[in-house]
Parts: C-alpha cells; sequence; structure tokens
C-alpha cells in the first residue's frame, strides 16, 4: 500500500468513526484507527483479536496490556451506544444492522468499518 493511500485509508476511518459517533478524545478512538488500519492490511487478524490484532495495536502504542487495549475500545463503543446509538452504522451500509437497543461487539465493528473501506462505501456516502 503506497503512502498516497495510506493516507487515504486513515482518513476515511477516522471519518467513519466520527460519523458512527465514537468521540476522538477516547483512548479508544485511537485504538480502533490502527486496529481498522491493520485488519484492512491483513484480514485475518480479525480472527485473533486478543492474541494478534490488540497486541499489535499495543506495540504501536507501547503498552504490552491487550486488555486495556480492549477495555478502552469497548467503553469508546459503550459511549458511544450510551448517547448516540450506532443508527449511522445502518446509513452507511444503507441496511438494517443495528436497531436503537444494539451495540457491535469490538470485532464487529472493526470489521465493519474495514469492509466500509474495502468495499468503496465511503466514496457512495457523500454526506
Amino acid at each position: 500500500m503506497s503512502d498516497s493511500d495510506l493516507s487515504n485509508m486513515r482518513s476515511v476511518v477516522k471519518l467513519a468513526l466520527i460519523k458512527i459517533g465514537i468521540r476522538c478524545d477516547l483512548v479508544g478512538f485511537n485504538y480502533l484507527c490502527y486496529a481498522i488500519e491493520l485488519v484492512v492490511i491483513n484480514p485475518r487478524l480479525i480472527h485473533k483479536l486478543c492474541k494478534g490484532l490488540y497486541l499489535e495495536v499495543g506495540k504501536k502504542f507501547k503498552t504490552d496490556n491487550e486488555i486495556c487495549i480492549e477495555r478502552s475500545i469497548r467503553h469508546a463503543i459503550e459511549n458511544t451506544y450510551i448517547n448516540k446509538g450506532f443508527i449511522e452504522l445502518n446509513r452507511m451500509f444503507n441496511a438494517q444492522l443495528y436497531t436503537i437497543n444494539d451495540k457491535p461487539t469490538a470485532g464487529e465493528l472493526i470489521r465493519l468499518v474495514a469492509e466500509y473501506y474495502n468495499l468503496g462505501l465511503y466514496r457512495l456516502n457523500k454526506y
């Protein structure tokens, strides 16, 4: 992946998370951004969250505690669920993925935003 492609992907991922309602002042936001980047580059990491993906995130952010990484990501998801819900994910995919009472797991959110980028759906969503 070229530097410009990587920069574009990072921008798309950050904007998608902000649209969803993840607050960018939370540590989990940065962890999510990097985790999604890693999954876009290597999709198999989504199948090894704690012993693969979160360890790689930990290396980048200089923490060796994958439990703290997972907890920070879950906190960002919970905060979004309480304040807004995940209805925006439905708009992004033009499908009924979540109701007002549903929230994705960390793995689901990472996978969905990675697919949002991989499928090029961000090109269709001009709002």
